[in-house]
């Protein structure tokens, strides 16, 4: 017999054996077990937290990133900015288009207390990146104002809401959500059922918001959309293009693609078609 195969064999021997000695061996196989479960309740922290820092990687802060006071939404209207108001917008039209006679921005009011508002967000900030990409950087005007009770505090907003004393926004007044709320209601009545979200009817828009009784905020999200012809100076507060709380006729807020030809119908580059 070779000196290999001894080797090997007596290498064969021992593993039995210490195998044979494992199975005899209780209270190595609870040892092990326990070292086991030991092991995973050690590690379940890490787990969550990496699952955690996973999700947070997929949050975005595209609305505080595009965050305006309604003061600046005054200037933007009455034409004392015209870096951040005479954006590119559409003719209206079924087919993709970009007008060379009229100009605009929109503004999304949104609150942190806002399920429809949390899922639109990184749809919305897909599309405005693309649209970036198409029409060039810069090009697109959009802006955020954060309607909610107490901004950036979900739990207390949610908690407040509709308590007029609690009410911390410095972004923007109860009374100046009110002047919102009048100056789109027509435009948004006059448009067709896809344009109306089935949840805010004249109603919705006709209760008072420092009542705190039917609508605490202005519904959101709301797009507004302001447009003027290019020799115009200055932009219509009550006329708006286009007002839109929600996702408009059948689209998807959590669809990339939906959200895309919804944004695509509020800057008017193509509108929305069953």
């Amino acid at each position: 017999m070779s000196a290999n195969k001894e080797k090997k064999n007596a290498n064969r021997a021992h593993a039995v054996a210490a195998w044979e000695w494992f199975k005899e061996a209780a209270w190595l196989q609870v040892l092990l077990i326990v070292g086991v479960v030991v092991g995973l309740v050690v590690a379940i922290p890490f787990v969550v937290q990496g699952i955690v820092s996973a999700i947070n990687n997929n949050e975005s802060d595209f609305y505080q990133t595009h965050q305006i006071y309604y003061s600046d939404l005054e200037k933007y209207i009455a034409g004392n900015d015209t870096n951040n108001s005479n954006g590119l917008v559409g003719k209206g039209e079924r087919v993709s288009s970009v007008s060379d006679t009229t100009e605009g921005f929109v503004v999304m009011f949104y609150k942190d207390n806002c399920d429809n508002c949390d899922t639109l967000q990184k749809n919305v900030e897909t599309w405005y990146k693309n649209a970036s990409t198409t029409y060039g950087e810069g090009k697109i005007k959009f802006f955020t104002i954060n309607v909610g009770w107490v901004p950036a505090d979900e739990a207390k907003s949610t908690q407040y809401e509709g308590t007029k004393e609690k009410y911390d926004n410095k972004y923007i007044t109860l009374e100046q959500q009110q002047i919102v709320i009048d100056n789109v209601k027509d435009v948004y009545l006059d448009q067709d059922d896809d344009h109306k979200a089935s949840a805010v009817t004249e109603d919705t828009l006709n209760a008072r918001l420092d009542t705190g009784t039917s609508c605490a905020t202005l519904p959101t999200p709301l797009f507004v959309n302001y447009t003027k012809d290019k020799e115009s100076s200055s932009f219509s507060a009550s006329d708006p293009s286009k007002a839109i709380f929600g996702p408009i006729g059948g689209l998807s807020n959590s669809s990339v693609e939906d959200v895309a030809k919804q944004m695509n119908d509020i800057y008017n580059f193509q509108i929305y078609n069953k």
